[in-house]
């Protein structure tokens, strides 16, 4: 396969992608089982759902490195294996029924835990991508698939270590795990309520867990553009002023030898310490927990009655609200849900935009 780069001068050229293609390779495998229950309860008012299942997907499609004296970069493979087991709860109730009025709920909740049981040959760790602010996507053997990796703190009695400038030592490597994109447990709560011919109903969204790191705040906190830059230090000075008028930041933490800290750090200028000059990917990883107000919606069902001398059997009309509010977050500045990719690179913010609050009109018929 060729690719077409930009052209030197006037020339157009070619080059070979660099990638090598496997023409042997097979369609993935998976294996699953399953086990679960549905029961009622009290003539249906009361419901429950439950099921437990465990996958192991074999013979995954990969790209892994090659030598590049094979004129490539890396090759596709069948390779790997990657088992995720849960459970999914769902209950159902109707506390109120009666002629004219009927309250519905439903609350669901998801656990998934997925472990990377084996990669390509003796490979242990997959990079499924790289980004700035020195941070990786990974697939590594005995952990969860989307590991993010990146520099990490280094710790004194499991203290956080600050250097004899002031501020926090970081780790030389960039393989620490700091951070898993996947969240611990989903869960949601939907109330629905019907009065006569309307039908008012929303939707309690949740996640829990799961980790996201931020090129946002990497630059952010550097450059000034956060209130973290900003702020008067412990001794109620402006932290911007300079050290010797009594300014900078002084983090938490200890010194080499174990003692508490007592150096201040630089606050007047981008290697303040919290942002890309001095602080470790990790001090930028975030928990990605939310509870949102997922959907609103309204309805009103014509009465058939009017509607028996035409040819429509039936009508409805619905005002419907999507993320309308953010009810908790524990990320700063944006929207934990906001990213890159909702596929393998989960995980990493840059430049996230702020959310949209979606309103809609429908009108559905019935012939």
């Amino acid at each position: 396969v060729l690719t077409k780069p930009d052209p030197f001068s006037s020339i157009p050229i070619y080059s070979v992608n660099g990638t090598k293609l496997n023409p042997f390779l097979k369609a993935e495998k998976t294996k699953s089982i399953e086990a679960g229950m549905e029961l009622f309860f009290f003539s249906r008012r009361l419901g429950l759902d439950f099921s437990w299942y465990k996958t192991n997907t074999t013979d995954q499609i990969m790209p892994v490195t090659i030598s590049t004296a094979t004129g490539y970069n890396s090759k596709y493979v069948n390779a790997g294996e990657i088992q995720n087991k849960g459970i999914e709860v769902s209950l159902s109730g109707t506390p109120i029924k009666s002629e004219d009025f009927r309250w519905d709920i439903n609350v669901n909740w998801a656990k998934n835990e997925n472990e990377v049981i084996s990669l390509f040959e003796d490979v242990k760790n997959l990079q499924l991508g790289s980004f700035q602010g020195g941070v990786t996507i990974n697939a590594s053997i005995g952990e969860p698939y989307g590991t993010i990796q990146g520099t990490d703190f280094v710790y004194t009695n499991g203290e956080r270590t600050i250097t004899s400038a002031g501020y926090y030592a970081k780790t030389s490597t960039t393989n620490n795990v700091i951070g898993n994109m996947n969240p611990e447990w989903n869960g949601g709560i939907n109330n629905k309520f019907t009065y006569k011919n309307f039908n008012f109903s929303f939707l309690i969204d949740v996640q829990k867990g799961g980790s996201i790191f931020s090129l946002d705040t990497w630059y952010g906190y550097a450059t000034g553009l956060y209130d973290q830059s900003v702020g008067l230090n412990d001794r109620g000075i402006e932290r911007r002023e300079s050290l010797a008028d009594g300014g900078g930041i002084l983090f938490q933490g200890v010194q080499a030898d174990g003692t508490p800290n007592t150096v201040y750090g630089r606050g007047d200028y981008y290697g303040n310490g919290l942002g890309y000059g001095r602080a470790p990917s990790a001090l930028h990883i975030y928990d990605a927990s939310y509870v949102k107000l997922r959907e609103i919606a309204l309805t009103y069902t014509l009465p058939s009655r009017i509607l028996e001398s035409s040819f429509i059997s039936g009508m409805e009309f619905s005002v419907i609200g999507s993320n309308l509010w953010i009810i908790h977050k524990n990320m700063p500045y944006a929207d934990p849900e906001a990213g890159l990719s909702s596929g393998n690179l989960q995980g990493y913010q840059s430049g996230v935009m702020p959310s949209t609050k979606d309103l809609g009109f429908n009108v559905k018929l019935q012939f």
